[in-house]
């Protein structure tokens, strides 16, 4: 058990890891995009202590912090330990998608989606689609 298993609410069991495995995490801090290295088995908090950006007693970057993962090709983002999104947060992300894309070499028919919430089983499932990259780059261009 690791120190953010009460604040995500999930607990990080063997089928949590193998989805883990199953994706590739990506946050933006600081004004900077960071992506994390393929086929980790833990969480952004994990990840985030093991890079210094929060510890046991202040994770409030967790909070602040937009993130997300690639799974099956798609893009998801949303921030804090709720997986929210907002206007703010839509905003920060959209100004990296293109580099994001770029850097993963993701298909610009990938799909976007915002936000987690749990389901009447408890399975996290995206709160909003945004459409596909293509169409998406091109509207930021606009």
């Amino acid at each position: 058990m690791d120190n953010f298993e009460k604040k995500y609410g999930i607990i990080e069991n063997e089928e949590t890891k193998n989805y883990h495995l199953n994706r590739r995490m990506w946050c933006i801090i600081n004004n900077q995009l960071y992506i994390a290295d393929s086929n980790l088995s833990y969480s952004h908090a994990v990840w985030f202590e093991k890079q210094g950006w929060i510890s046991g007693d202040n994770d409030e970057a967790m909070n602040k912090a937009v993130r997300g993962n690639i799974e099956n090709g798609n893009i998801y983002f949303y921030s804090g330990y709720d997986f929210i999104i907002n206007k703010d947060i839509e905003s920060i992300f959209f100004q990296y998608l293109k580099q994001l894309v770029n850097q993963l070499s993701l298909s610009s028919d990938a799909e976007v989606y915002g936000g987690f919430e749990k389901d009447a089983e408890g399975k996290l499932v995206p709160i909003k689609f945004f459409g596909n990259v293509k169409e998406l780059i091109r509207n930021i261009r606009k």
